[in-house]
């Protein structure tokens, strides 16, 4: 498919449904694993995942899949109004905003220069449909549900907009204006269902990449350069994420240029220290997988109720699935699900250490009993003690450990594999007994307004006070010290019993790209992923146009001022079309984490 030619008063200046499946051409899809073949200057392949594991649907607003590596594939194409970078929130479609005093009125100023990829330019208009469309199709899409805290979108000239909220929002510049991705008035005011809008048009935006095919068969994505792009200068030509069936093998045989592993992939990423033609980056995963629970009043027993949840909690070692499935690759979680690297984070969460013991007399206290001996204990009203374990394949594993940690507490594990797509239709439908589910994003709160994701069965008054309370708590102690609560609750509750957090790894050929890196808590709303859009960019301020901005950017425009090398746009890093000394102190400013990209 073919796209065409995207107290708080401070001003703030700067820097999915696939309708018909789409296959590669013969010449993108040329090379082994599916690797793309092209004559174009400077390609980048990266491994996308496994075969049959790497489709995240078509990348358009509505129609992809809502996970992490799904966002992503989209926000390639589509821009925010902010962004986050290696050190935290930045503007993107805004070069600048600021907020009342309540926290309930904010101004934006939008890039002048940014234009959609078909070459019409973008304004307050799209900014004001995109967000009045969205809440038009309220329930279409649950990725973006944290819209109805907009109350309204006033134009104030054609770059100039004002957002109300209904109350204030402590993490707006992240869950809002961070994630809701701005779609053309021009293209998307025809569109009725946007569920299945999936034409060409569909994936124009303003983002730094366009979409030049999608294969739903291969899971295979193939993007260009959008060289008019507002927010820097692409360094790449082209980007391709694929399956291939060995990532370890594809990166050392140059059939791919960057590869993520996971967890128990340790060994594999082992074998990469000290070799000099790689480089290694490690990351928090902002990752956890858990055991969900059904905690449904009526569809949900025995796992509704609490202590028979704990005692499920006391019978699993956890200590063990993490030796034994991630070897050094991962840590036991915390209870309170949020990642000990996240500012949020909470020690203090039970931990529920592995007795067998209380295991026992908690199942004993609510009459699970084994009245014939046969090592499973019955339900009071008889018949055996025995459960239905969903997980993917990927950990399978893990459900086999803790199907034999179970059976020494006398409950009877039915182990089914599926895939995600399913087990997720069984967790919204509350069809389900216990699930082995994993997600990212737990660097950030927001990811609790629903502890038990993507089910939710789990329903307490007193939680659901509590979440709503830090939403718009705009103090950062008093907020913390209520998500250290929320992460109490869920550890007291159990509606989820995580397991582990994997260590994460980003393993590539420098010589290639070497301007990966891990975003601070997670791209958008907590993505644990190295493909941040901002890989693929030279931007303001970035002088030598490496992707990088550091000191060595300081030097050349340094140097350009002084006459002694010839400028370059790249170097006039507030755009004022002069370059002096207000860029070198841009710069400066921004290596320091001072100021944002770009200073007007």
């Amino acid at each position: 498919m073919k796209t065409h030619k995207t107290a708080l008063t401070t001003l703030v200046f700067a820097a999915l449904i696939c309708a018909a499946c789409m296959a590669f051409s013969a010449s993108a899809l040329a090379g082994e694993d599916g690797v793309a073949t092209t004559d174009s200057d400077k390609i980048v392949k990266s491994v996308g995942g496994e075969p049959g594991k790497s489709d995240w649907r078509f990348p358009a607003p509505f129609t992809f899949y809502p996970r992490g590596p799904g966002y992503v594939r989209m926000s390639l194409l589509f821009d925010t109004l902010t962004w986050k970078d290696a050190n935290g929130v930045i503007p993107a479609l805004a070069n600048g905003w600021k907020v009342s005093d309540d926290g309930k009125t904010w101004t934006f100023y939008l890039n002048t220069d940014a234009r959609w990829h078909d070459g019409e330019p973008f304004t307050a208009s799209d900014v004001k449909f995109t967000i009045e469309y969205m809440q038009e199709q309220e329930g279409a899409f649950k990725w973006f549900e944290s819209i109805d805290y907009i109350e309204s979108v006033e134009i104030v000239d054609d770059y100039t907009i004002i957002i109300s909220l209904n109350e204030p929002m402590a993490s707006f510049l992240v869950d809002i204006a961070g994630n809701i991705p701005i779609i053309p008035e021009h293209i998307w005011s025809g569109v009725s269902d946007p569920s299945k809008f999936t034409d060409d048009d569909a994936v124009i935006g303003t983002g730094p990449m366009k979409l030049v095919e999608y294969s739903s068969a291969e899971g295979a994505y193939h993007y260009e350069a959008n060289y008019d792009y507002y927010n820097g200068k692409p360094i790449v030509d082209e980007f391709i994420t694929m399956a291939v069936s060995n990532a370890a093998a594809s990166l050392t045989n140059g059939d791919v240029d960057e590869a993520t592993f996971w967890g128990s992939d340790v060994d594999a990423v082992n074998d990469f220290v000290g070799d000099d033609d790689f480089e290694i980056i490690t990351g928090p995963s902002f990752w956890v997988l858990q055991i969900i629970f059904n905690c449904d009043a009526d569809k949900g027993y025995p796992t509704n109720n609490v202590t028979f949840r704990r005692a499920v909690a006391y019978g699993i070692d956890r200590e063990e699935i993490v030796e034994q499935k991630l070897g050094g690759g991962g840590m036991v979680a915390n209870t309170g699900i949020l990642h000990p690297d996240a500012i949020w984070y909470n020690p203090d969460c039970e931990g529920y250490e592995y007795d067998v013991t209380a295991a026992n007399a908690m199942l004993d206290s609510l009459g699970f009993i084994d009245t014939n001996s046969d090592g499973i204990r019955e339900y009071p009203a008889g018949g055996d003690l025995k459960f239905t374990l969903y997980t993917t394949s990927t950990y399978l594993r893990e459900g086999e450990l803790i199907q034999a940690q179970l059976e020494k507490i006398g409950i009877a594990i039915e182990l089914t594999p599926s895939d995600w797509t399913t087990i997720d239709s069984y967790l919204k439908a509350a069809d389900f007994d216990m699930a082995i589910s994993g997600h990212g994003g737990i660097a950030n709160p927001q990811i609790m307004n629903l502890p038990d994701w993507p089910a939710s069965t789990y329903d307490s008054e007193e939680y659901n006070s509590l979440f709503k309370e830090q939403e718009v708590t705009l103090d950062i102690d008093d907020r913390k010290d209520l998500v250290n609560q929320l992460q109490e609750l869920v550890a007291e509750d159990l509606p989820v019993y995580t397991l582990y957090h994997p260590y994460i790894w980003c393993v590539f050929n420098p010589e290639v790209l070497d301007t990966w890196f891990y975003t601070r808590d997670g791209i958008c709303i907590g993505i644990p992923i190295e493909l941040n859009k901002l890989i693929f960019l030279a931007r303001y301020g970035d002088a030598n146009e490496n992707g990088k901005i550091n000191m060595q950017d300081v030097t050349a425009i340094e140097r350009m001022i002084m006459e002694l090398d010839d400028p370059t746009d790249m170097a006039d890093a507030n755009k004022d079309e002069n370059i002096n000394m207000l860029d070198v102190t841009c710069v400066e400013l921004t290596i320091l984490g001072r100021a944002p990209i770009r200073c007007e």
